[in-house]
């Protein structure tokens, strides 16, 4: 049994770093969001709505994003973004050189845009 449970164990980890690369993670207070590089190359966005966790399927899956990184020093950041029909997802890692100065406990931000209208954004909360 418990050679069993060791193989599981390696299997399941082996085989999902073997299915995508996980860049980067946002939990908000209303979402958990994934970025994922797959073996094609391409980036997968997936975000589960509170309280549901990420063991359970995603409420929201968009593959084909793009990531984009920008600035210097302090101010580099990168965000990844992803169109599924007239919405636009973004997270991004904090930037620290705006207006909109993250929580002192934030590691980015997810935002989306309808219609490429700013809808909502929250920060991504460690």
């Amino acid at each position: 049994m418990l050679r069993y449970l060791l193989f599981l164990t390696f299997a399941s980890f082996f085989f999902s770093s073997a299915v995508a690369s996980e860049r980067f993670v946002c939990k908000t207070s209303k979402h958990t969001a994934t970025v994922n590089l797959l073996p094609s190359g391409k980036y997968q966005y997936m975000a589960w709505n509170t309280p549901k966790r990420i063991a359970e399927e995603p409420d929201m899956v968009v593959v084909g994003g793009e990531e984009i990184t920008e600035g210097t020093g302090v101010c580099r950041y990168t965000r990844w973004e992803f169109n599924k029909g007239n919405v636009q997802y973004i997270v991004s890692t904090p930037v620290t050189c705006t207006e909109a100065i993250p929580p002192p406990n934030a590691t980015g931000q997810l935002s989306v845009f309808i219609d490429e209208k700013h809808s909502k954004s929250w920060w991504c909360i460690d």
